[in-house]
């Protein structure tokens, strides 16, 4: 469905280095455009058209590939629609197209909301929020859910940001992390491993290129600073850009950097890094796969600081 029928919502605040805007879809409470003064920091995309490679969206209740779109549960298989066919996967979650009401707005924040009803393939009662805040350096993104069930409810959230910093080709930004393991995966991007980074071509501690590497992988094993918190930077040679951080509730990270985003007038270079608290395919394997007892909230957050030089 295309964005431009639906709701959009902008938020904006002035910060000493320029103006700080964002815009905000209704549909998969989509972050779909933010700058800072001229400087554009997600990749966009032509509104009038389906949104391209699940641009901007929360993947909730689960992130990433679900193996045959299949779990077992009270010794019943569970299915969930196919929505990668060929692949024969289910992907991303059950909100990606699903519209979010407003529970809370300021001129530099928003509050969103959606429930997650169940249903013979995810039987569970779920409230969700996600709020984007705008800061003096970025943005701060908190999601929380609660379960309404009686029973336990598994339960795993990401974002799904396509970055840039357009002082700058997105083909030339050096893209870095300290993630010391990556998942690997068969041909349908199901995980049947892992593997150390240190030394491979997914050793990104001393930063890579973007136009020179393509990812689709899942990273764990995160390095975290003394707030615990893991990051993933997108910098120029001159050190400016992005540092996505995420809280310890996102144990993991997926980093997409296709060559083919379809941009407003053409294919571009994009970098998706997707902070994720689970592992792919986590329904099955119970890897880092968050069980939410009854009325107690979870929250978790990620977010973007913006480095400029001074």
């Amino acid at each position: 469905m295309p964005l431009s029928a639906l709701q959009l919502f902008n938020l904006a605040l002035d910060t000493p280095n320029g103006l700080l805007k964002a815009t905000i879809a209704d549909t998969g409470a989509a972050l779909i455009a933010m700058s800072i003064g001229d400087i554009e920091l997600i990749q966009t995309y032509d509104l009038a058209k389906p949104v391209p490679l699940c641009a901007g969206v929360v993947m909730a209740p689960w992130s990433n590939r679900l193996d045959g779109g299949q779990w077992l549960y009270q010794d019943k298989t569970r299915q969930f629609e196919i929505n990668i066919p060929s692949q024969n996967n289910a992907n991303h979650g059950l909100l990606l197209e699903h519209p979010y009401s407003v529970v809370a707005q300021t001129e530099s924040s928003i509050t969103l909301a959606a429930p997650i009803q169940a249903s013979h393939a995810y039987p569970f009662n779920l409230d969700t929020t996600v709020t984007y805040q705008l800061t003096e350096d970025g943005i701060t993104v908190t999601h929380t859910a609660i379960n309404h069930s009686v029973e336990s409810a598994p339960f795993g959230v990401g974002g799904h940001p396509y970055f840039k910093f357009s002082k700058v080709d997105s083909g030339d930004l050096i893209l870095s992390s300290e993630a010391a393991t990556i998942t690997t995966v068969n041909e349908r991007q199901i995980p049947v491993g892992t593997s150390p980074t240190l030394g491979s071509e997914f050793d990104l501690r001393g930063g890579v290129r973007l136009e020179d590497h393509f990812y689709d992988q899942n990273f764990t094993d995160l390095a975290r600073d003394e707030n615990g918190l893991a990051h993933t930077f997108l910098l120029s040679e001159a050190g400016e850009g992005l540092d996505i951080w995420q809280d310890s509730k996102f144990k993991h990270v997926v980093i997409f950097t296709p060559g083919f985003f379809p941009g407003p007038d053409e294919l571009v270079h994009a970098a998706a890094i997707e902070p994720s608290t689970a592992a792919p395919n986590a329904f099955n394997t119970g890897e880092d796969l968050i069980w939410l007892e009854t009325g107690i909230e979870f929250s978790g957050s990620w977010g973007v600081r913006v480095i400029l030089s001074k």
